[in-house]
């Protein structure tokens, strides 16, 4: 006779495998639509949660950072019609010498105001994670132009940098900006 305990500690082992494997970074279920006539994610965009952000668009890949208060960090994704889909990385000062680091995906959708004016929404998560960790929205400063775009100059096949690269990555392909 087959001990009752063992097959219900089986079943229980095998429903929570089945569930973790079903586990996964959580991604927002959408998909990208037009872009806006003009539009751009290419721009200086303000974000009452996090602030200045500049954002360099060359051919679909946009690079950037932003800053507000004790936090810089900085973007990078690629664009397919009116969503960008980005990975960041943030330092947060709060100690002299000690940044709190973190990262994360998201997601920003451009769209057109009534007033005709561009915002991008979004969301982002940690790690792996697209979403969860908040929202994350941005107007577009009209006539603002981004002081820092990275990897203007081609060299031998690879992206040379004005500033620092930022996500430390010399092997990147960003295109000229």
């Amino acid at each position: 006779m087959v001990n009752r305990t063992r097959i219900v500690r089986a079943a229980l082992g095998l429903t929570m495998m089945l569930s973790l494997a079903a586990c996964g970074p959580a991604t927002a279920s959408v998909k990208p639509g037009t872009m806006p006539e003009g539009g751009t994610f290419h721009g200086v965009w303000h974000s009452q949660q996090f602030g200045r952000m500049e954002l360099c668009d060359s051919r679909g890949t946009v690079v950037g950072e932003y800053s507000k208060d004790t936090r810089h960090g900085r973007i990078k994704g690629t664009v397919q019609g009116d969503l960008l889909r980005f990975e960041w990385v943030e330092e947060k000062h709060v100690v002299r010498g000690r940044p709190n680091v973190m990262n994360g995906k998201g997601y920003f959708r451009l769209v057109t105001t009534e007033d005709g004016r561009y915002r991008i929404e979004g969301e982002w998560g940690y790690n792996e994670d697209e979403i969860g960790g908040g929202p994350w929205s941005a107007n577009l400063i009209r006539g603002a132009t981004p002081d820092n775009c990275y990897a203007s100059v081609r060299k031998g096949g690879r992206a040379s940098s004005q500033g620092d690269d930022p996500f430390g990555d010399e092997e990147s392909e960003y295109a000229d900006f």
